[in-house]
């Protein structure tokens, strides 16, 4: 049974966030300013690990990709070479389901300072700064809401693509069953990528309220 002519289209997961750094403060006397300063800080550094992750799991997905790719030139007579790519597939797949489980390890460590931002709305007297302070606490909260609806859709296109591999190797497995399998594979994937891009889009959100919280800062110093 040659299977050549189903196809998964390409998968991108590359999610990027960049903050911009202030020079921490030192604790006494802290501004409003320096505290959130101070607090963001913390934030870009518990996502460390999400952002070191990104060049692997994207070099991962990319060699899983061709992998499939090339299982679905092979017929079934040739089941000693795929039952091989198959099982090689299938590692590349739990090792980056084992990387976004370490990215968003990194993620929920950066969303718990969450608990920072309310204190310091809490203990803020002044309405403006406090009201600054809820716009950018909001921003944070929208970006990683959406990356938990991220992670969901991508463990579920993660699924979908095991069940296909262990398809492959199936002596039952009829061919329209494997169309069928790589056609919901494909439609997860474009939730998938609507779920990315919904996640990078909150993150440029999320920057520019940052920038337009701190020119405020500023602009009430002079």
């Amino acid at each position: 049974m040659h299977m050549g002519g189903c196809f998964v289209k390409k998968m991108k997961y590359i999610v990027t966030m960049s903050l911009v750094l202030l020079l921490s403060a030192c604790s006494f006397g802290e501004t409003t300013e320096e505290k959130l300063s101070n607090i963001l800080t913390e934030i870009y550094q518990s996502e460390s690990d999400y952002r070191d992750v990104q060049s692997e799991l994207n070099d991962t997905e990319k060699k899983e990709q061709a992998n499939f790719q090339s299982m679905m030139e092979l017929t079934k007579d040739q089941k000693e070479e795929l039952t091989k790519q198959v099982d090689e597939t299938a590692k590349l797949l739990d090792k980056r389901l084992e990387l976004v489980k370490k990215e968003s390890a990194s993620i929920k460590k950066a969303s718990e300072k969450m608990a920072d931002i309310e204190t310091l709305i809490s203990n803020t007297k002044d309405e403006s700064e406090k009201d600054n302070l809820k716009k950018m606490e909001e921003a944070f909260k929208n970006r990683y809401t959406a990356y938990g609806a991220l992670t969901e859709q991508y463990n579920t296109l993660a699924n979908l693509q095991d069940e296909l591999y262990n398809m492959l190797v199936t002596d039952d497995a009829e061919v329209k069953e494997i169309q069928d399998k790589v056609e919901q594979v494909n439609e997860q994937n474009e939730l998938v990528q609507k779920a990315v891009d919904k996640f990078n889009e909150l993150t440029t959100q999320l920057n520019q309220v940052k920038e337009a919280v701190f020119a405020s800062f500023q602009k009430g110093d002079k």
